[in-house]
């Protein structure tokens, strides 16, 4: 399908449709999760593509916004109640494996705010996008043992890198292709169990963008994060 999208890039006039999953790993949500739907329904959702939001609960106690969500957009967000104990990673994953046919996934945390429209056009299976932060482990070198444990038997060739002040995908968010967003999983075999190692994976998946020779494109000037607000 072939749709002709002001200020978009085009090949020739034209530029192709792409089908695009929004993946919003969540937990205990409050107001912050309807602004971020709300923006990227204003903002990102305005671009020519076909989009699906999702959002991944991760065991919450408290299912409020969910229901506001369920009234408000009557039942056009898909809550999915998987009950993942494995923070980010297990959201994007359980949404993967159920939705393994999209072009280009977008997975971001709940109180991951888009504020600028990210051009679909500049992602494919060499290029992403993701938060830059140049600190590696050195940031946070209580959970660089977690990270050598979740980089076992992966395959990636971190030694050389693994002590310096890499790019981590902050947040734990990037936009990726279908190609990638497969090999992700198949590769980064070892998931986070508690809060630190979701910390650890921040450098995890910017190590494998690294080392696989993924260029990332900084998501930073694209968003706001909104810290501390959960219930």
């Amino acid at each position: 399908m072939f749709k002709l999208v002001k200020g978009a890039k085009y090949i020739g006039l034209y530029k192709m449709c792409k089908n695009i999953l929004v993946v919003i790993s969540s937990k205990n949500p409050t107001q912050i999760l309807i602004d971020n739907i709300n923006n990227l329904y204003s903002i990102q959702m305005t671009d020519g593509n076909k989009y699906k939001i999702i959002c991944v609960d991760s065991d919450s106690t408290n299912f409020e916004t969910y229901e506001l969500i369920n009234q408000r957009f009557q039942s056009v967000i898909e809550i999915i109640y998987a009950k993942n104990k494995n923070y980010e990673y297990g959201a994007y994953k359980h949404a993967y494996n159920k939705y393994p046919n999209y072009d280009i996934y977008i997975c971001i945390q709940d109180t991951f705010i888009i504020t600028k429209q990210i051009d679909m056009c500049d992602v494919n299976d060499s290029y992403c996008f993701s938060c830059y932060h140049k600190s590696g482990y050195l940031s946070d070198p209580n959970t660089k043992h977690i990270g050598i444990t979740q980089l076992y038997n992966t395959g990636l060739e971190y030694k050389q890198i693994i002590d310096t002040p890499f790019n981590l995908a902050q947040h734990c968010s990037f936009v990726v292709s279908k190609s990638v967003m497969n090999d992700i999983f198949n590769t980064l075999i070892n998931p986070p169990t508690d809060k630190l190692g979701s910390c650890s994976y921040e450098r995890v998946f910017g190590l494998y963008f690294i080392l696989k020779q993924i260029k990332t494109i900084d998501l930073n000037g694209y968003h706001t994060k909104i810290h501390g607000l959960r219930r």
